[in-house]
């Protein structure tokens, strides 16, 4: 007998509230225990718990493709074990992306209601306001801010990560909500009250990706924003000059151009972006002992310079970093170097060429992309690939298959925020985040599933 409220359904809710909200990691031996090791595992028990009693139903989305696509990146990893140096770091990123992809052929693939996915959504924008409020107090009361790549902002008291422990983690999360809020404020709800209220949370967000300081972020925002007006060219650009909306973003927009740092920090956003297209030469300035330290790790005691040239350093710096990756990959392509193995190979790699060197025993390659391929090779990276390119397909097919308006904004909102995601990918390693990855997925698939559901019929 299927029953309306099931233990898949609590514990979905009770993962869209504590994933993004609560941060915990130690460990009980070598074994790691965090909030999403342990809530996976209790969502398959619920959901086997619920499909052996007949509690659920599956709705009809196809996700044959997703298991060939999870299963040939899994099949891969497992091959390129015979070239790990190290096995428990092979083992649990494998296992890490085992847990990511069976959470979201559950979600994806369990049928709930309108009223529960109502709940959902409810339920994560709970999440998502505390998140927000949270990173503002901590600015505003300047408790456990980072202090990592102060050394280029003079005025700025610290860099606000929130729930997400980093602010280039912080940033990631950020842009992949903006989008739908923005949308939600702008678009959807007509009552000015409500309108304005969700512009208030969206300028909230605004506001502490500002004060995460993470310039790749603010470039990527800039784009999310321009992307919208080309998926909604009618309703959005139309509702902008609203009088309260155009009102709000004058307020939010000077309001941002006077906090700490930003003027300076723009420019020199603009100038990284223009160096990473243009070349990855230049003049580095080097530490103490000779090494380029990544301005995303250094500390408030290292010695401030001029923005361009600490800017310079950061390009050539991050560009090393990636060629590090390359090397790894031109060297192995076909096995790789064996999944979750780029750290214990990084000085090998660095102590064959010297040029990659830039003063570390290890270090990041800070692209997610390029890891895959180092690690497991270009069947690896295809294999890993396919999967984003599957859920870009399905999201962009269902948007233009929604009935109301309402599922237009979120199939927008999820395309929008999750080109964000992938995006920042190029600069960070994002993907290997297990809080970051659990939030992508579980919303992304609860999303997918809602819209299916909402989906025209006739077609």
């Amino acid at each position: 007998m299927l029953q309306k409220n099931t233990l898949t359904y609590y514990v979905t809710l009770l993962m869209l509230l504590l994933i993004p909200t609560v941060y915990f990691k130690t460990y009980i031996g070598p074994l790691p225990l965090s909030a999403e090791i342990v809530l996976i595992p209790l969502l398959v028990l619920a959901f086997l718990w619920d499909w052996r009693k007949g509690n659920i139903e599956f709705n009809s989305f196809s996700i044959k493709w997703y298991i060939i696509a999870f299963a040939s990146f899994v099949i891969v990893a497992l091959i390129s074990f015979v070239k790990a140096v190290t096995l428990v770091p092979a083992v649990m990123e494998t296992a890490r992306y085992i847990s990511y992809a069976v959470l979201f052929l559950i979600v994806v693939k369990v049928k709930f209601t309108k009223e529960q996915y109502l709940n959902f959504a409810k339920t994560f924008g709970i999440a998502v306001v505390f998140i927000g409020v949270f990173g503002a107090l901590q600015y505003i009361f300047n408790f456990s801010l980072n202090k990592a790549g102060l050394y280029a902002l003079q005025e700025a008291k610290g860099r606000v990560d929130s729930t997400l422990i980093n602010p280039n983690y912080y940033s990631s999360f950020l842009n992949f909500v903006i989008p739908t809020l923005v949308l939600l404020a702008v678009v959807y709800f007509k009552d000015k009250k409500t309108s304005l209220f969700f512009f208030a949370i969206y300028a909230i967000y605004i506001v502490n990706l500002i004060l995460t300081y993470t310039r790749a972020a603010w470039v990527t925002m800039a784009c999310a924003f321009i992307m919208l007006l080309v998926i909604m060219p009618k309703r959005l650009p139309k509702n902008l000059i609203k009088p309260h909306i155009l009102i709000a973003f004058v307020i939010l927009g000077t309001s941002v151009y006077f906090m700490p740092d930003v003027q300076s920090r723009t420019s020199s956003a603009v100038y990284a972006f223009q160096k990473l297209l243009g070349s990855d030469s230049g003049q580095v300035t080097k530490g103490p002992d000779g090494e380029i330290l990544d301005p995303d790790e250094l500390g408030e005691d290292d010695e401030l310079v001029e923005e361009d040239e600490t800017t310079n350093r950061a390009v050539v710096s991050r560009v090393t970093l990636w060629k590090t990756g390359l090397f790894m990959f031109r060297d192995n392509p076909i096995l790789g170097i064996g999944m979750g193995n780029y750290y214990d190979r990084y000085k090998e790699f660095v102590t064959k060429y010297p040029k990659l060197d830039i003063g570390h025993d290890t270090y990041s390659v800070h692209n997610s992309y390029i890891k895959v391929a180092a690690e497991t090779g270009i069947f690896g990276i295809l294999t890993f690939m396919f999967v984003y390119v599957l859920y870009f397909i399905n999201i962009g097919r269902l948007y233009f298959r929604q009935n109301d308006l309402i599922g237009k904004v979120f199939a927008a909102g999820l395309f929008v925020g999750s080109t964000t995601f992938m995006v920042q990918n190029l600069s960070n390693n994002l993907i290997f985040i297990p809080q970051l990855n659990v939030v992508f997925w579980l919303v992304g698939g609860l999303t997918l599933a809602y819209l299916y559901q909402n989906q025209k019929r006739a077609y």
